[in-house]
Formats: structure tokens, sequence, C-alpha cells
């Protein structure tokens, strides 16, 4: 149910304005690789703005919803259900994973070392991370819902995790996610072999982060 949830609360993000921020680091002769697509939101900007791109997901609900979308919208691309964690099946010029993806892993090293390996030399990962005093904010959040539908959002931190706790349509899911330091992922992408650069983010909880082979 919490796939069905996050369909409707990330249909208010202007996904516009987030792909113009990541603009100058992409090109149209790119293969884009959407790692951690969701329901396809931002996989259907990309489209409709004429760049090659495909989605990967771990989540087969999410890939469902996607592919509506993509329907809806008029557009198509392949869809992958897909484990960062795992090997890449294949190569790109660009990998994008916006919207905290990479907050979802415990360990991040090989996921980076898997994105690496999938990119072509000069190519780009492009993802934002939340910046570690979130972890002050989110302790102890209760969001209690009714539009633009019925639902309650608690989060609790111990250490660095993030535990969320979210009610929609009688069923109650546990999301878990991880902030670190950000000089935690720097190190990570550069032992791996990246060359990292950050931004600031249209999210002010968050960093943009280009890295590069």
């Amino acid at each position: 149910m919490f796939e069905e949830l996050y369909d409707i609360l990330m249909s208010d993000v202007d996904y516009e304005a987030l792909l113009e921020d990541i603009k100058p680091y992409i090109s149209h002769h790119d293969f884009i690789i959407d790692a951690g697509c969701g329901s396809g939101y931002m996989l259907v900007e990309l489209l409709k703005q004429g760049y090659t791109a495909i989605g990967l997901d771990l989540s087969s609900k999410m890939l469902s919803l996607a592919e509506h979308r993509l329907r809806s919208e008029g557009v198509m691309t392949k869809l992958y259900e897909h484990d960062l964690r795992n090997t890449f099946h294949a190569k790109a010029d660009v990998i994008i994973g916006m919207f905290d993806v990479m907050n979802y892993f415990k360990g991040v090293k090989h996921v980076f070392h898997n994105c690496y390996q999938a990119l072509y030399p000069e190519g780009r990962l492009i993802f934002d991370l939340y910046q570690d005093d979130v972890m002050r904010t989110y302790d102890g959040y209760h969001e209690d819902e009714s539009d633009p539908v019925s639902y309650t959002w608690d989060i609790n931190m111990k250490g660095s995790l993030l535990t969320h706790h979210v009610s929609y349509g009688g069923h109650e899911d546990i999301i878990k996610q991880y902030v670190y330091p950000l000089d935690y992922y720097v190190k990570a992408l550069e032992q791996v072999g990246f060359k990292v650069d950050i931004k600031p983010s249209r999210d002010e909880r968050k960093y943009l982060i280009i890295a590069t082979k």
C-alpha cells in the first residue's frame, strides 16, 4: 500500500524544475538509467523532453504504477525490476537516483561500485542525499493527514537509522533509511574511482551530488 500512497504524495513535485537542475550534466545523446524510478514521474519528464532513458526499481508494484503512468502520458520505455546492490545488466552515460534513493542503503559503497562499473568513461552518477541534520528534524516526527488522502506518518531516529511507520488504507508499512555525514558518501564515491562535485539542491534538506567516472 505504501507504493500507492507514495505515488499520490509525489504528484505535486515540480519535476520540470528538478530536471532543469540536472540538465547541465546530461545531454540528448546520453543513455540514462533512472535508478530507483519509483512510480515513474521523473522518468516521464525525461522522456517527454526527448531524453533516452530506462527505469529500474526494486518494487514490482512501483514498476506497475510507472508503466501505467508512461502509457497515460503517451511515452514508453523499458522498465526493469532490479536491486542496485546487484550488478547492472546495461551500460549508460548517466545514472540518476533522485528522491533520496541512496539513503535506502545501509552501506552504499557496493552500490556506488555497481554504478561505476555500469557507466561509460566520463559517465555521471547524479543523485540527491539527505543532509545529516534531518536526523534532528525528523526524530519524533508525526503527520496525520486527510488531504489528499487519509494517512499517518511517524518517524523515529536511532543512530544513523530513520524508521518510517506509515499507515494508509488499513495497512502499516515500515520503511528504513540511513543518513550518514556527507564525508562518508564522498569517501565511498572516491574509493571506487569517482570524482565528486557537491551542488546545492532545490530541496533545502538535501545535497545534489554529481559523481563523474
